[in-house]
């Protein structure tokens, strides 16, 4: 029987909606801005933490040219199998299991194309009980799920948090230089810089200097998740759209705007935009597609698939409630 988690509290969610805009924020400062002290911000932090009803990430953001979006078919009674094979692969960074003309639904990423490629042709071709692959390959990210918020904090707090957080400064050339770092702090994007220093056997001023560089670039992502079903948008549904090549940027742009919106990539293929929702239950998802019929006029859906159960989120691996159990570090520069 399915476990029902129990809900979080208001200072529980306006502390991870504190953490989404502000990852790294000092407890000092995330008690500032909740009104409460230090030591009870830290000490629920932990607790909501260690149940695995939230977690912060960090995962390197490429270039285009480096991610999919793959759709999977599996031979009758394999995709549990499949899933749990692909959810081991650092590549393979989301593994979910959907309804609507596919059985898993993953996202994959690589350090460029040729490396895609071969995730693609190599390693999910000699995966037993995969029978039909179909990847859409990322052109551009109108956002994704680092972008995505609850709605916990007033806007005064929010404003108070984004002012002490780095902006992205630009591109940057770092990454594969800085692989090992990038690897060492994905698990937890909070990681003290003592820690870091120690598993990378640098000083505590190298690791805080080349961490603020990848922050800087936005070659570095930090994330606050939580378990889907403790957001208050417990559904997940992608849509697969198609708009003509003149009207895909704006469309996408507005699109991105929306607050249900937990992804909006450009895509190169038949459909070439893809939307990731998170809505209260599929009623909302119905709701959503005719108000963007409404509002995007060059857009149209051609498909939908729906979230039955994610098996793993941005390298972290989840249980059949959405809890975090575990992770598999997101080394994109690991061989296939």
């Amino acid at each position: 029987m399915t476990e029902t988690l129990p809900p979080l509290s208001e200072l529980d969610l306006a502390l991870i909606n504190a953490l989404q805009i502000n990852p790294r924020a000092p407890w000092t400062e995330l008690a500032k801005a909740l009104d409460v002290d230090a030591a009870t911000v830290a000490r629920r932090w932990e607790r909501v933490r260690t149940a695995g009803h939230a977690w912060v990430t960090a995962y390197p953001y490429g270039d285009a040219g480096g991610g999919a979006l793959i759709e999977i078919d599996c031979a009758p009674g394999r995709a549990g199998a499949v899933a749990a094979i692909l959810s081991a692969d650092p590549h393979a960074v989301t593994v979910e299991h959907a309804a609507g003309g596919r059985d898993l639904l993953i996202t994959a990423m690589a350090t460029s194309f040729g490396a895609l490629s071969r995730y693609i042709v190599d390693r999910l071709g000699t995966v037993p009980g995969i029978i039909a692959t179909r990847a859409h390959l990322v052109t551009r990210s109108y956002t994704e799920g680092s972008v995505w918020r609850l709605t916990s904090l007033s806007r005064s707090q929010q404003e108070v948090l984004a002012a002490s957080r780095r902006a992205a400064a630009g591109n940057s050339n770092e990454l594969p230089e800085y692989a090992d770092l990038v690897t060492a702090i994905g698990e937890n994007g909070r990681m003290s810089l003592s820690e870091l220093a120690d598993q990378l056997g640098i000083s505590v001023n190298t690791a805080s200097r080349r961490l603020n560089r990848l922050l800087e670039s936005g070659k570095l992502v930090l994330r606050c998740d939580l378990a889907r079903s403790l957001s208050g948008s417990p559904v997940a549904v992608t849509f697969f759209g198609t708009v003509a090549a003149e009207h895909l940027d704006a469309t996408a742009r507005e699109l991105a705007k929306l607050p249900e919106i937990r992804q909006c990539l450009g895509l190169a293929g038949p459909q070439n935009l893809i939307a990731t929702v998170w809505v209260s239950s599929l009623v909302d998802a119905q709701a959503l597609e005719v108000r963007l019929a409404a509002a995007l006029p060059h857009l149209r859906i051609a498909d939908r698939a729906v979230a039955l159960r994610a098996v793993k989120l941005m390298g972290r691996l989840l249980d059949p409630e959405g809890r975090a159990v575990g992770f598999v570090p997101m080394n994109l520069w690991a061989s296939q």
